[in-house]
């Protein structure tokens, strides 16, 4: 039988907070090929209050995974990459060596049955059990969670998943939203009600990562619906909670270049750009909550 907090949404937590609060993670991935180095983009966002970081534990990265987190005061996401169940017990061993506080996964592929899917979540869920680490199954293409509509049909089958969300996989999947907003907002309502941790990045339908001010993107759209995912967290969040949200801007071919090689915009700045907007989506969502218990703004 799975340990109950595997499940929850409330997988990071504070010791001896008395409020929850918004927590900020980087990506080892999203600060490669960067303008400045990873120690000086991981010395600026611990001076900005950053307390994560996930780093997709391939075998190369390992040793300097390790000495990043003696080097810095984060907490280690572990990520992990399988495209059947038994390709993810290395992940999780990687994880449990290194102290990851959890594991957020790429799980399975496009060409299974929602059935399948099920199954295959079930069988890495009783693995992490063994670990002890709580589980994140990313929202991702060219995954179980290839697009919004069975994604939402895999939350029916498995409604206590929990999920990392990424919305601009969706938005370019469904060449925005589908065809149909209404069938959208249907659909992304359960991802949204067990989103455990966001990975924010700006889409415009057709680019997986745009600038915010692209006069073509879903910036207000991408905003409100990590507002609401927030909103609906912290609606039973317990007083040590963290929500964590990671401004996830990847290198080239997920950042688009010019012919030269260099890309369209800073990575660095736009980090700092999206990492405001979370902030701001976590303010309002607070806000509406603060009738009921005070919340950090941290």
């Amino acid at each position: 039988m799975l340990h109950p907090s595997l499940r929850s949404r409330y997988l990071f937590r504070k010791t001896d907070a008395t409020v929850p609060s918004l927590g900020l993670a980087q990506s080892f991935w999203a600060l490669s090929q960067r303008e400045i180095s990873l120690a000086q983009s991981l010395e600026e966002a611990c001076a900005d209050g950053f307390e994560y970081f996930e780093v997709g534990l391939r075998e190369d990265r390992l040793a300097e995974t390790a000495g990043l987190l003696k080097a810095f005061p984060l907490k280690l996401i572990a990520q992990g990459w399988a495209t059947a169940a038994g390709e993810a017990r290395v992940f999780l061993e990687r994880a449990a060596e290194l102290g990851a506080v959890a594991i957020n996964f790429h799980l399975g592929h496009a060409y299974l049955t929602a059935d399948e899917a099920a199954l295959m979540v079930d069988d890495v869920y009783r693995m992490a059990d063994a670990y002890q680490l709580p589980l994140l199954l990313e929202t991702h293409r060219g995954r179980v969670t290839q697009d919004l509509f069975r994604t939402a049909e895999l939350l029916r089958l498995r409604p206590d998943t929990v999920v990392t969300l990424d919305l601009s996989h969706y938005l370019v999947a469904g060449e925005s939203l589908g065809g149909s907003e209404d069938h959208f907002r249907t659909n992304i309502s359960p991802l949204l009600s067990r989103t455990g941790l966001i990975h924010g990045r700006i889409s415009n339908g057709q680019s997986i990562q745009v600038a915010a001010d692209d006069a073509f993107a879903f910036t207000d759209v991408l905003e409100s619906l990590w507002q609401e995912a927030m909103e609906l967290w912290l609606a039973d969040a317990p007083a040590d909670a963290v929500f964590v949200f990671e401004p996830e801007l990847g290198p080239p071919p997920y950042a688009y270049t010019e012919r030269s090689g260099s890309e369209i915009f800073s990575r660095t700045e736009e980090t700092r750009v999206i990492t405001e907007l979370a902030r701001r989506a976590w303010s309002a969502a607070c806000a509406k909550h603060q009738p009921l218990h005070q919340v950090s703004h941290s």
